[in-house]
């Protein structure tokens, strides 16, 4: 039995099976979803030259070849990773991977879903959707310099209740040139997206909504143009804290106990992107500085010579700003941002 995509969002008793292989999965999928593929990476690449070379005939023979010896682990996976929910099956465009596995599945005795449309059938409806989003309630956007504290503000107003999106989690990527620095690869358009509206749709019903002043793009990720436009309307914080406490927040968030070679030289090719900003001689420096451990050298010169320059419109003369709160203490900043929304308990209230 198929099932369009927007029942099956509503449907609170499917648990979402992603039949394609690791690497499609990792570059798109449904949030909530769990791979069981059909097929690995390599498998799936074999097969599609057989397709395009042997025609599709062959191609079904083969695969029945690789898969025929994985049937009951499949299935018995399937079955623990449900317990009690109902899987729905869905591959690229709902063809013969999901068809395939549904009808094993029918044949032990599981009556599961199938995607109709497959993975198509959701992206469609989240660009349908981000397309003609309405935002209803009213946008708080942080602002402030490099190292001021706002992710760590956003996630003390999301730990008290507060309704918080921080782009920069759901992209995988800090907004800057060492934005991707000791994290995994960014996540694509497709999963942002994904996971945007889903908070978003989270987030119907409550009044307000605390975003971080972000540009058209963060990395490779690309808002929407109504947030965009909505953030540039909101109402305008900016946070400010003194460069000592802001050094001291860079170090925290970058360096982790134990520099490894690898994070060491992902450092110094961000380093070397900023050449023709900040010139060889300076760049040399703090690469050396870098290597000897210098830090916290090497943040307060980035934030004078690059951060505090390149984001000059974060500063308090900046007539933009509705309200400017000291971030020294986060908590402090916290509690004031709550005051301007005249919450005090958030979880009491909704």
């Amino acid at each position: 039995m198929e099932i369009e995509i927007m029942e099956a969002l509503k449907r609170s008793d499917l648990l979402f099976i992603d039949v394609r292989t690791p690497t499609e999965y990792a570059e798109a999928s449904i949030p909530g979803a769990i791979n069981i593929p059909l097929f690995n990476d390599q498998e799936h690449h074999q097969l599609g030259i057989i397709y395009h070379q042997l025609g599709e005939t062959e191609a079904r023979r083969a695969a029945l070849d690789v898969v025929a010896p994985k049937l009951s682990a499949l299935v018995d996976k399937i079955v623990r990773t449900c317990n009690r929910e109902k899987p729905l099956l869905y591959c690229s465009r709902g063809g013969m991977r999901s068809l395939s596995l549904y009808q094993i599945l029918m044949l032990a005795g599981i009556q599961p879903l199938r995607l109709k449309k497959g993975y198509k059938a959701y992206r469609s409806y989240v660009i349908e959707r981000l397309a003609d989003y309405k935002l209803k309630c009213k946008l708080y956007v942080v602002h402030g310099l490099t190292g001021v504290g706002k992710t760590a503000l956003l996630q003390n107003l999301d730990q008290k209740g507060l309704p918080v999106i921080d782009l920069e989690e759901l992209a995988n990527h800090r907004g800057s040139v060492f934005g991707a620095v000791g994290l995994n690869t960014s996540r694509s358009q497709k999963n942002f997206d994904a996971l945007l509206l889903q908070q978003l749709d989270g987030y119907e019903g409550f009044p307000y909504l605390f975003i971080e002043g972000e540009g058209s793009r963060i990395g490779n990720i690309y808002l929407p143009p109504f947030l965009a436009e909505a953030m540039e309307k909101g109402y305008q914080i900016l946070l400010t804290a003194s460069m000592e406490t802001r050094v001291k927040r860079i170090v925290s968030t970058y360096i982790p106990s134990t520099m490894s070679e690898e994070l060491l030289e992902q450092f110094k090719h961000a380093l070397s992107s900023l050449r023709k900003r900040l010139g060889d001689k300076k760049v040399d420096r703090l690469i050396i500085m870098l290597e000897h451990g210098d830090y916290y050298k090497v943040s307060r010169l980035l934030c004078t010579d690059y951060y505090d320059q390149f984001y000059s419109d974060s500063r308090p003369e900046c007539a933009r700003f509705d309200s400017v709160i000291d971030a020294e203490s986060i908590e402090n900043a916290a509690e004031q941002i709550m005051k301007l929304t005249g919450t005090y308990d958030v979880r009491k209230e909704y």
